[in-house]
């Protein structure tokens, strides 16, 4: 059984799968609280679905950008739980080449105070770095790239992105490897 999370961008969102199959998923938006929520909901998740933690082989993370205490939440529970089991297995990916998916887009998060966590991504290849710009950088690449798809704030189906983009995940055997990705300094 495989558990996806992500917690970077002010949702909760968990999703079972298992052989390429979504078995259930909670998605909880605008939570501004996860790190208050997140154990407790994911033990209800899993109790739900008849299941502990140590039915989960794999978690797929996103680590990041995005809201710098979100990027560590979850990462932190799946930390925690891989020094406490090797044996399971760690993927992440950065949180722009999700929401990008299979896609030709301009992949973008807010970053508060008028900027945006940027990259744009062309079925997987970058083509412009991970970077922070200002609200009124993005009509130059918004016009440099008219023909990509503008993806903003994760307005996209969390199951069918993830299932798209679930080869696309790095694994990380080394625990000491599970890190955020961090695009500004915590302000």
């Amino acid at each position: 059984m495989n558990l996806f999370i992500d917690t970077t961008n002010w949702k909760l969102v968990y999703i079972l799968e298992k052989d390429n199959k979504i078995i259930d998923r909670l998605i909880i938006d605008n939570n501004k609280k996860i790190s208050d929520v997140a154990i407790e909901k994911l033990k209800d998740f899993l109790t739900n679905n008849q299941l502990t933690i140590k039915d989960i082989d794999s978690f797929y993370l996103t680590k990041g950008p995005g809201s710098y205490t979100g990027v560590r939440v979850g990462l932190t529970i799946v930390k925690t739980i891989k020094v406490l089991n090797n044996n399971i297995k760690v993927y992440l990916i950065d949180s722009l080449m999700f929401q990008a998916g299979k896609n030709k887009a301009i992949s973008i998060l807010d970053a508060r105070g008028n900027k945006y966590y940027f990259a744009v991504y062309d079925q997987f290849k970058i083509l412009e770095d991970i970077q922070l710009i200002e609200s009124d950088q993005l009509d130059f690449y918004i016009k440099k790239y008219s023909n990509f798809k503008l993806i903003k704030d994760y307005e996209i189906d969390f199951a069918n992105t993830y299932l798209e983009t679930k080869e696309m995940f790095e694994l990380v055997d080394d625990v000491n490897n599970i890190n955020p990705l961090y695009v500004k300094g915590f302000i």
